[in-house]
C-alpha cells in the first residue's frame, strides 16, 4: 500500500487503496466498514456539525483526488515502453477472461436452460434434441475448463504473467467448432420447422425469449451465433496480444503457435462465417418488419441472401407513396414505414414471381423503373440516375441468382405485351394521370367513375370496361376493357391449350394496345413534354401535362390524356423572366406574353427543364431566335 484517503459517511467508513501489484499496474480497492453510532439522539444533536464535517470531507476528498489523478498521470508518463507493454497485456488478459464468462452464459442458456425446456416439450424427441444443440454440450465444458485456468491465472498474474500455455492447451479442440458450423444452418432449420408446425414448442420459444435476464432481447438463433464468432475473437485478442510481447518472452513460443493454431481454424471456417454473418444482417433486418409470413419469421430464413435495403418512392394508384424495400436473393419486402426501424410488409414477391425490371417513361415520379410480376406490376421512383441504376442491378440479381426459371418464365421474356396479356399483372396507370377515359374520351365525373382494365391497366368509364375475361395471373374473373377482351377472346378459341397465342391471330387493336400500355398516345417524336404548374391571368395556378407540339403549346389535365383541356398558338409571343408584380417566384418561372392576349406563367421545378423549355419555346415563338 503506498497511500490511502479516507472518509467517512453515514454509517459506513471507507478507506481507498491504491495498489500496486507491479511498477506498471495500478488499481484502486474500496474497503468498506461498519462505524459504530451510540445512540441515535446523539446522531440527531450532532447533525449540524456532522453535515459540516461532511461537507469538509467531500472538499477534502475532491482535492485528494484530483492530486491521485495527477500522481497517476505523472506516473504514466514515467513509465518504460516495456511497463506499457506489461499493463496492456494484463489488460488484454482481463478482457479475455471477461468475454470468455459471458460466452460461457450464452452456452449455458443454450446448452443448459433451452435444453431443458425443449426436452419438457414431449411433442419433440431426442433424436431433434441432439439436432438443434449438436456439441455445445462438448463447447460448454471445455469453455469453462478454459474459464477458470484464466482465473485462476489472472489472479497469479504478478507470478505468471502468461497466457500463451493457456490457450495453445485448447487450440486442439477448435475442430469442434468446425463441426458446429457445418451443422448449424440445419440446426436453425430445424427450430424454424418446429416453431411453424408445433403449437407447444412455439409458445416454448415465445416465452423463453420473452424472458429478458434470459434472453436480452434477442431471438434463440441468434444466440447460437456466438460460438461462431468466438475463434475470430481469440485470434483478434491473441494477435494484439503478441505485437506486445517480446520475441525472447517466454510466453512468446506458445502464444505464437496459439495464434497458428487459431488462424488456421478461422481460416477453414471463412465460407461458414460470411454466411453466418449475413444471417445475423437478415435476422436483425427481419426482426424490425411484420406481416412477412411464418417461413421468414423468427429469423428462419437462413438461406436468404442480404443485398440491398433503403427508402424509396412507389406509385400507386392515387398517390406517391413512400416505402422502404428489401431486396435479398430469394424475396423482395415493400414495406410501410411504421416508425423508427419499424415496418409493415405490403407487398411480398419471390424471386420465381418476379419477371422483369426495367425502365419506365412515367412522368409523375422521379426516375422510375417498372417491377414486372405474374401477380402485381408497378412502379417506383429513385432518389437519382445513380440510384436507379443500383436498385436495378439489386433487383437483377434476384433475377439472375434463382436457382431455375420455368418454361413459362423464359416464355413471357420472349413474348410481346399483348402476348403476355392476361398472363403477367399489367401496371396500372394512376388515377392521376387521366382525366378521361382513355376509349371514348369522356371525362371522369363524381358520376362517371374511372375503372382499371384488370389486362392492360389502362383507364376507362364503365361502358369501355363492362366485360369479364379469365386472367391467369390473377387465377379468377376480372374486368377487362373492350379492346382487350377481343384479343383474350381471340387468344381463348385460338390457344388451344397453349399459354401463347400467335401474333396472326389478334385483332387489328392489339397493336394499339400494346402501344398505349407501353407509352402515352398525346406524345409525339420530338415533342418537349413536362408537368408544368400553370398560371393564366389572375386565375389560380393549375398542374398540367403540357406538351411542346411544334408551335402550339398543349395541356392536359393528365399524362395519358389524348383530349387537351387547352391550347396556346405561340407564334408572336414574347418568352420573359416574370416581373415582381406578376406575383410568381421569377427564378423558377417563366412568362408568355402578348401584347393583345393575357400572359400565361410556366413554374418549372429545376433549371435544367427551365432552360431547355426557354430554349424551344423561344424557337417555337421566333423561329429567327437565336440561342
Amino acid at each position: 500500500v503506498s497511500s490511502g484517503i479516507n472518509a467517512e459517511y453515514g454509517d459506513m467508513h471507507y478507506t481507498t487503496l491504491l495498489c500496486v501489484d507491479f511498477p506498471s499496474l495500478w488499481c484502486h480497492t474500496v474497503v468498506a466498514e461498519e462505524r459504530p453510532v451510540s445512540d441515535a439522539t446523539d446522531v440527531t444533536d450532532s447533525s449540524d456539525e456532522e453535515a459540516s464535517n461532511y461537507v469538509i470531507h467531500q472538499e477534502a476528498e475532491s482535492d485528494d483526488a484530483e492530486e491521485h489523478s495527477i500522481s497517476v498521470e505523472n506516473q504514466e508518463e514515467s513509465m518504460t515502453e516495456e511497463q506499457k507493454a506489461q499493463r496492456k497485456r494484463f489488460k488484454i488478459a482481463e478482457e479475455l477472461y471477461a468475454t470468455e464468462e459471458g460466452y460461457i452464459s450464452t452456452l449455458s442458456l443454450l446448452h443448459i436452460t433451452f435444453r431443458e425446456r425443449i426436452t419438457a416439450c414431449s411433442t419433440v424427441s431426442e433424436k431433434t434434441v441432439k439436432e438443434i444443440f449438436m456439441n455445445l454440450r462438448e463447447l460448454h465444458q471445455l469453455h469453462t475448463e478454459l474459464r477458470n485456468k484464466l482465473k485462476s491465472r489472472i489472479d497469479d498474474w504478478h507470478n505468471t504473467a502468461m497466457i500463451g500455455d493457456i490457450m495453445k492447451s485448447i487450440s486442439p479442440f477448435f475442430g469442434l467448432y468446425t463441426e458446429y458450423m457445418a451443422k448449424f444452418e440445419h440446426a436453425v432449420k430445424t427450430i424454424n420447422d418446429l416453431t411453424t408446425t408445433d403449437e407447444q414448442f412455439a409458445r416454448t420459444i415465445q416465452q423463453l425469449e420473452g424472458e429478458k435476464e434470459h434472453c436480452k432481447n434477442l431471438k434463440i438463433t441468434q444466440h447460437m451465433l456466438c460460438p461462431v464468432q468466438r475463434i475470430p475473437r481469440y485470434r483478434m485478442l491473441l494477435e494484439d496480444y503478441i505485437k506486445r510481447l517480446p520475441s525472447d518472452h517466454p510466453d512468446y513460443p506458445d502464444v505464437e503457435r496459439s495464434l497458428a493454431l487459431v488462424s488456421n481454424a478461422a481460416n477453414k471456417a471463412n465460407d461458414n462465417i460470411a454466411k453466418l454473418d449475413n444471417f445475423q444482417l437478415v435476422s436483425r433486418l427481419l426482426s424490425n418488419v411484420s406481416g412477412i409470413g411464418s417461413s421468414m419469421d423468427n429469423s428462419g430464413a437462413v438461406s436468404t441472401v442480404y443485398i440491398k435495403h433503403g427508402r424509396i418512392k412507389k406509385m400507386s394508384r392515387r398517390k406517391i407513396q413512400e416505402r422502404f424495400i428489401f431486396v435479398f436473393n430469394s424475396v423482395v419486402l415493400i414495406c410501410k414505414i411504421e416508425g423508427n426501424d419499424k415496418y409493415k410488409c405490403s407487398k411480398k414477391i419471390t424471386s420465381q414471381q418476379l419477371e422483369c425490371v426495367q425502365k419506365s417513361s412515367e412522368p409523375n415520379i422521379d426516375f422510375p423503373f417498372e417491377i414486372i410480376t405474374k401477380r402485381c406490376s408497378f412502379i417506383l421512383g429513385a432518389k437519382d440516375e445513380g440510384d436507379r441504376e443500383s436498385w436495378m442491378a439489386a433487383l437483377g440479381r434476384v433475377l439472375s441468382d434463382r436457382q431455375s426459371e420455368s418454361p413459362q418464365g423464359i416464355l413471357l421474356k420472349q413474348a410481346s405485351t399483348s402476348q403476355r396479356l392476361g398472363l403477367v399483372a399489367p401496371v396500372w396507370i394512376p388515377d392521376y394521370g387521366v382525366s378521361m377515359c382513355m376509349s371514348c374520351e369522356q371525362s371522369f365525373t363524381a358520376i362517371r367513375r374511372r375503372h382499371h382494365c384488370r389486362a392492360c391497366g389502362k383507364v376507362f368509364c364503365a361502358m369501355c370496361s363492362s366485360h369479364k375475361q379469365y386472367l391467369v395471373f390473377d387465377n379468377k374473373i376480372g374486368r377487362v376493357c373492350d379492346d382487350c377482351n377481343g384479343i383474350l377472346s381471340v387468344g381463348s378459341k385460338t390457344r388451344s391449350g397453349s399459354m401463347f397465342f400467335s401474333q396472326e391471330d389478334l385483332p387489328h387493336s392489339t397493336e394499339e394496345v400494346e402501344k398505349n400500355t407501353i407509352t402515352k398516345g398525346v406524345v409525339q417524336s420530338g415533342d418537349l413534354e413536362a408537368f408544368l404548374v400553370v398560371k393564366i391571368s389572375e386565375k389560380e395556378p393549375q398542374r398540367y401535362w403540357c406538351v411542346l407540339r411544334g408551335m402550339v403549346l398543349v395541356l392536359y389535365a393528365g399524362n395519358y390524356d389524348k383530349r387537351p383541356k387547352k391550347e396556346l398558338p405561340i407564334l408572336g409571343y414574347d418568352v420573359l423572366a416574370p416581373l415582381p408584380e406578376d406575383r410568381v417566384d421569377p427564378v423558377t418561372s417563366l412568362k408568355l406574353y402578348h401584347h393583345n392576349m393575357s400572359p400565361w406563367f410556366l413554374t418549372f421545378t429545376n433549371d435544367a427543364d427551365k432552360d431547355r423549355w426557354y430554349e424551344r419555346l423561344n424557337r417555337a415563338a421566333n423561329p429567327h431566335f437565336d440561342t
